[in-house]
């Protein structure tokens, strides 16, 4: 149930980024490859896909980082079985009785271990994410 809400908002984003991505590619290229005697597949698999990865891998990782920091519908659509990481979190910081200070010490651990998969995900992709986010820039 949750993918579908993550699906829900995360498909037209990621195409409203691609689509202004491919927009800023240079039709020239594809005139290019269609002179050369290249079909549309062949247009598609050897020039478009492998001058669009910075926006696909832009447009995969904010769609990722839209489901992985969700609390609002992941806490209303998931049982107890099924949280997501960011809901255990709230629901940890929160599980205090009586008013007792918070354990910061192992919420902060339990923070980092949740950031931990997005920092390495940003540096694995950070020459995509810069050359995406900067394509369609003034020049």
């Amino acid at each position: 149930m949750v993918v579908v809400t993550y699906l829900t908002f995360g498909l037209p984003f990621s195409t409203w980024i691609m689509v202004t991505y491919l927009r800023e590619l240079p039709g020239e290229l594809i005139e290019a490859a269609r002179v050369d005697g290249a079909g549309s597949w062949q247009i598609l698999l050897r020039v478009v896909i492998p001058l669009s990865w910075p926006g696909l891998v832009v447009a995969a990782i904010f769609a990722f980082l839209l489901g992985w920091n969700d609390v609002l519908f992941a806490s209303v659509m998931t049982d107890v079985d099924t949280r997501t990481a960011a809901v255990v979190l709230q629901v940890f910081g929160a599980a205090q009785e009586g008013g007792a200070i918070p354990p910061y010490g192992q919420m902060m651990a339990a923070a980092l271990v949740c950031a931990a998969p997005v920092v390495a995900l940003y540096l694995a992709f950070q020459r995509y994410i810069v050359g995406g986010l900067t394509a369609g820039g003034v020049k």
